[in-house]
């Protein structure tokens, strides 16, 4: 009595998966970034470009991501500033990521920044200089920007009832 193996494979899009992230996106680890330098805007208004894609502005939580941006900017041959999710507008000095409230525990500023020089005042972050560290700028200035979301498959589910 013979024995008959069949082995099967399947190939094709019902076994593979999605993109991590939507095309024209960066990704890393569980997060995707975006890159917008075609439409600088204010702080604010970046904000809510981001909020339109389903994101926010970037938050650097660590010296691993704040290292990775800045590689992808200087590798990519990216010019100007850009914005990040970190503000002290609402109370001075008080540097903190506007989507969690929460203080930043990583900052990676340039040397005698955050300063607040410009009148009324500089209360928005970004991504600034050659090197991209961080410095305070006066938050209607017009800035590229970077969005950040989750990575599909890393999304944190909420679970109501």
């Amino acid at each position: 009595m013979r024995i008959v193996i069949i082995v099967c494979c399947f190939l094709g899009t019902a076994t593979s998966q999605p993109a991590p992230c939507p095309h024209g996106w960066v990704n890393r680890g569980s997060s995707c970034y975006a890159f917008i330098t075609d439409v600088p805007a204010t702080w604010t208004e970046a904000e809510v470009h981001c909020n339109l894609m389903q994101s926010r502005l970037v938050e650097i939580e660590t010296v691993v991501e704040d290292e990775f941006l800045e590689v992808h900017l200087l590798n990519g041959g990216f010019k100007g500033d850009f914005w990040i999710g970190l503000s002290d507008i609402l109370v001075e000095g008080e540097w903190v990521w506007m989507s969690t409230q929460k203080v930043a525990q990583y900052t990676n500023w340039w040397p005698g920044e955050p300063n607040n020089l410009h009148s009324p005042g500089e209360d928005c972050a970004a991504l600034t200089g050659r090197l991209f560290h961080w410095n305070d700028f006066p938050c209607l200035w017009h800035r590229n920007f970077i969005c950040e979301k989750e990575a599909h498959g890393h999304e944190q589910w909420v679970v109501v009832g």
